[in-house]
């Protein structure tokens, strides 16, 4: 498909959720622990190309679970070893045409993404502690990594980097992300 086709589909969509949403969009988030998220966030529509993953992959995108996993050694390890084998696994090539795949032989951020959310899943972490976060690199590109919601905070899977940290040691600034239910998403 190509990009202005994406473009062009992905601005209807929006378009038609903006009007079913007649300016309900903003939705408020409380939460008892505390956040590095905005208080406010704005309903955003899922990323085409993930609507279409979820189309011909839907038991890869099943939420459910906790919304947050309890922060021990062992889920260190666990993260840390999923991040470095799908990191060594994918060899990075840019996208041309915004086709997001599970464990490719090369691919971009968010085929990196969805392989270390499909290995947490099977490793027993719960999909509903899993975000797929929208940011910007560095350089300022577009940028697809996989945040691990804890009860220390949120922690960042990247293809970037094999270390793992938290979302304010990263210094990405989130512009969506998925919900506990991936097919749902907020932006903020």
């Amino acid at each position: 498909m190509s990009t202005r086709f994406s473009a062009l589909l992905a601005g209807l969509a929006m378009a038609a959720v903006c009007c079913a949403t007649a300016g309900s969009a903003t939705a408020f988030e409380r939460s008892a622990r505390p956040s590095v998220a905005p208080a406010m966030q704005l309903a955003a529509v899922t990323p085409l190309s993930m609507q279409y993953f979820c189309a011909r992959h839907k038991n890869e995108c099943a939420g459910g679970g906790r919304g947050e996993v309890a922060m021990t050694t062992s889920l260190m390890a666990v993260l840390g070893q999923v991040n470095g084998h799908v990191n060594r696994a994918i060899r990075p090539r840019r996208d041309t045409s915004d086709t997001w795949s599970l464990n490719p032989s090369s691919g971009d951020c968010e085929d990196y993404v969805l392989s270390k959310r499909s290995a947490l899943v099977r490793k027993g972490v719960p999909a509903g502690a899993l975000r797929i976060a929208y940011t910007h690199t560095r350089r300022g590109e577009p940028h697809a990594v996989l945040v691990v919601r804890t009860s220390q905070g949120d922690f960042v899977l990247d293809n970037l980097n094999n270390t793992i940290k938290t979302l304010r040691q990263s210094g990405y600034k989130v512009r969506s992300m998925s919900s506990a239910d991936p097919t749902r998403w907020s932006a903020s």
